[in-house]
């Protein structure tokens, strides 16, 4: 509705200036004519619906305005005395008003008094304001749920506990969210918008016989506002679903899942990890959960920020979000906080774990440790914690999405292309080491997980709106901290270099 009112304001301004400048070539025709075909070709930008619940209350408070004119037209027709004329009083009393109201002519009125003239101006205001509220409600596009209540937030954390079967699940608690709440059914979709692409975090947390109808309310929702969707970290049995309602699909990766009930450290697979805990043990380090729902600790709490801001500092880009959790020691609902401490009660690392599935499973969201921890602590952390939850009933544990695994699975471009960055670009995301280390722990199955996409089309603009969504900063915020890693080896090896390669000629002519 903007749109075409900016559209017929233009088209009519540029006629009245030909009209009254008898040329085409006047520098404000040209302006506006410029104006009209840009916004012309970026018709799609703005085909946003008004929303229903705007668009109804604005009528009933054009209503109310148009009422309000109208006694206060009668108002002022008694108040000037003019009753007795022979005009239309009706008539000549609205054309009065709409004199005051928009060119505060005020002569028919005679002498005011101060009061009087302020009396006036208030009733003129009262009337503007009800006709620009009604304007705006009318023109306000249907955008769902602008700011995240208290109410939402825990209305979505009994939806969790009730449906959240993705691992991913917990992450719908972030501020950085937003939620379409269904409207058949009982459901909510996690979700945030960039460069025009709605992009959710996991599957729609409802009941499995609900999903169709939740995400084809979504969609509806999307077209209404020219949105593309993508569905991020998709468990493999909902692909049908998917599928069904149109939507396109890619592997992105694969999820190490433990059944805590059988997982064990035996056997050769697992060597590394037991040997790893086992330097762990021998040098004092001891984990323990810090529990700051049963009692805050300001201490342990000062040293798990410590330990993330030290790692954050080795990080290739800033630290990302969307689709992993955040310390939140201040709200720590149903999270869970292991921690290992050398034997001079230092704190070395922690894991913070997320709950899925009702609290029967538990994914290892953050993992962070000192530069100089030594071999084994996030290891041995990882264990007894598994140990742990694996004596209280847990069923599940998972550390997680390691991205683009076996991605090439999954025939076509897109498949080829997650298979480039896989190989190639592990200097800006270590892809192949994150697999390998979860590896190592021989994980019970390592199951598939997918995006997908509406309209069924993976473009460059969702697989941006993916990298956007996670890193705020974007691609530049990778490429910026590499070119600062590259200049940083640079000077090291500007001054290192030579001693480098005298060593390597000294160790070949010592052993000749």
């Amino acid at each position: 509705m903007a749109w075409v009112i900016s559209i017929c304001m233009l088209s009519v301004s540029m006629l009245m200036n030909v009209i009254n400048l008898h040329s085409l070539f006047d520098h404000a025709i040209i302006v506006e004519f410029i104006v009209i075909i840009i916004l012309s070709f970026n018709y799609k930008k703005f085909k946003r619906k008004s929303d229903p619940i705007s668009l109804r209350n604005s009528m009933f408070l054009c209503v109310i305005v148009i009422f309000l004119i109208i006694i206060n037209t009668w108002f002022v027709a008694y108040e000037v005395n003019i009753r007795f004329l022979t005009v239309n009083i009706l008539g000549y009393t609205i054309l009065r008003t709409l004199r005051m109201l928009f060119l505060s002519d005020f002569s028919t009125l005679g002498q005011l008094s101060t009061m009087e003239l302020v009396f006036i101006k208030t009733e003129i205001a009262i009337n503007w304001t009800g006709v620009l509220a009604a304007i705006f409600l009318i023109l306000k596009p249907l955008v769902y749920q602008p700011f995240v209540t208290a109410f939402d937030k825990e209305k979505v954390r009994k939806l969790l506990h009730k449906y959240g079967e993705n691992s991913l699940s917990y992450v719908a608690l972030e501020d950085d969210k937003r939620y379409y709440f269904g409207h058949i059914v009982e459901g909510v979709i996690v979700y945030t918008i960039t460069i025009g692409v709605a992009v959710c975090a996991g599957d729609p947390i409802c009941d499995e016989k609900d999903m169709p109808l939740l995400i084809t309310e979504f969609i509806t929702y999307s077209k209404q506002n020219n949105f593309d969707i993508c569905f991020c970290h998709t468990l493999e049995k909902y692909i049908p679903v998917y599928t069904f309602l149109g939507f396109g699909k890619t592997k992105c990766g694969e999820e190490a899942m433990f059944d805590l009930e059988t997982y064990s450290l035996a056997g050769g697979k697992v060597a590394k990890i037991r040997n790893a805990i086992n330097h762990a043990s021998d040098l004092g380090i001891t984990v323990s959960e810090y529990k700051p729902l049963e009692k805050r600790d300001r201490l342990i709490e000062q040293q798990i920020n410590d330990v993330s801001d030290e790692w954050l500092k080795d990080k290739s880009s800033s630290e990302l979000s969307f689709m992993l959790g955040t310390i939140s020691l201040g709200n720590p609902m149903g999270r869970r906080y292991f921690v290992a401490y050398n034997n001079k009660k230092s704190m070395l690392g922690f894991i913070v774990f997320s709950p899925f599935a009702g609290g029967k499973g538990y994914l290892a969201d953050i993992t962070r440790r000192r530069n100089n921890a030594p071999i084994g602590v996030m290891e041995k952390i990882t264990v007894e914690a598994f140990n742990k939850m694996k004596l209280e009933g847990v069923k599940w544990g998972t550390l997680g999405l390691s991205p683009l695994v076996n991605a090439t699975d999954e025939a076509g471009v897109t498949g080829k292309l997650f298979e480039f960055i896989y190989e190639k670009l592990n200097s800006f995301y270590g892809f192949k080491g994150l697999y390998h280390y979860k590896k190592k722990y021989n994980p019970t199955v390592w199951e598939n997980r997918y995006i997908v996409y509406y309209p069924k089309l993976f473009t460059p603009r969702i697989a941006y709106s993916i990298i956007k969504a996670q890193n705020p900063k974007g691609v530049s915020d990778f490429i910026l901290v590499q070119l600062k890693s590259i200049l940083m080896d640079s000077e090291q090896r500007g001054w290192k270099g030579w001693v480098h390669v005298n060593e390597a000629i000294d160790k070949y002519y010592n052993k000749k």
